[in-house]
């Protein structure tokens, strides 16, 4: 029979296990959905990325267009002239080198204005030096690239030409034109007489990291296993009845029988 005390030990061990269970349950349930959410937009991104390109106003028929969600680095082509103007997008690294992302404004034929990242420069050795970039093709060009939304104000009070983010904003402050409310990440260009514009180093494809939100889940999920263990190990790891000084009379060793004189003496 098990005592009062080793009872109310299971029952808190087995309480304990349940509410363990169900916070590591949750916890592995809420990876997960990160994990899909992450998933979701790795796989619209790559999509998007290889998809032939389609007419930027499809995507954006007007300025005041914003990218959805699923539409980022979707890839689009248009045409029109890069005007004169040049933006220089500090702090921005490629494979650990730090420079400068280029932008030039493109006026697009029968539209606004869209900022072309045209590629990476490296900094100079003084962080006054800004480093020259290749002149954008003149007269008519036709661009093929991805789209991005505008990033957030990053640092502000920078001299004219210059950006600390690639802040569509700030960029409209310096220019006549309306921009669109996303810019385009160049992949190629050309031009009527044909051949390849020089210009910056192109950059990198976008990340497609799901992050650790799948092992994580998975990980959660396994340790709410370890409630129950626990509960088992101490069913199994309880006093027996010798243990406790509480046997009973079946558990008792037989007493040894008395052997009488005369039974001796039969023998």
């Amino acid at each position: 029979m098990t005592s009062p005390l080793l009872s109310r030990r299971i029952l808190g061990a087995v309480a304990f296990a349940v509410v363990f269970g169900v916070a590591c349950y949750w916890l592995g349930t809420w990876q997960w959905s990160r994990y899909e959410d992450k998933d979701a937009r790795a796989n619209a991104i790559e999509a998007n990325y290889h998809h032939d390109p389609v007419p930027l106003t499809s995507v954006l028929p007007a300025t005041s267009s914003h990218l959805a969600e699923d539409e980022v680095w979707t890839r689009v082509t248009t045409t029109g002239e890069y005007a004169a103007t040049t933006f220089h997008v500090r702090a921005r690294t490629l494979d650990g080198v730090l420079g400068f992302e280029i932008l030039v404004p493109l006026d697009v034929d029968g539209g606004a204005t869209l900022l072309v990242d045209r590629g990476w420069l490296p900094a100079s050795a003084s962080a006054d030096d800004l480093p020259t970039p290749p002149a954008a093709p003149t007269g008519e060009v036709t661009v093929v690239g991805w789209l991005k939304p505008g990033e957030p104000e990053r640092t502000g009070g920078l001299p004219a030409g210059q950006l600390g983010s690639v802040d569509i904003d700030a960029a409209q402050a310096q220019v006549d034109e309306s921009l669109y409310a996303a810019y385009l990440v160049l992949e190629q260009e050309q031009v009527p007489g044909g051949g390849t514009p020089e210009r910056p180093t192109p950059l990198e494809p976008p990340p497609l990291d799901r992050g650790p939100h799948f092992a994580y889940a998975l990980q959660w999920w396994l340790t709410a296993g370890l409630g129950i263990a626990l509960v088992v190990y101490l069913y199994r790891s309880r006093p027996g009845p010798a243990q406790t000084g509480k046997a009973t009379r079946r558990d008792r060793p037989p007493k040894p029988k008395k052997v009488r004189i005369w039974d001796e003496e039969d023998g």
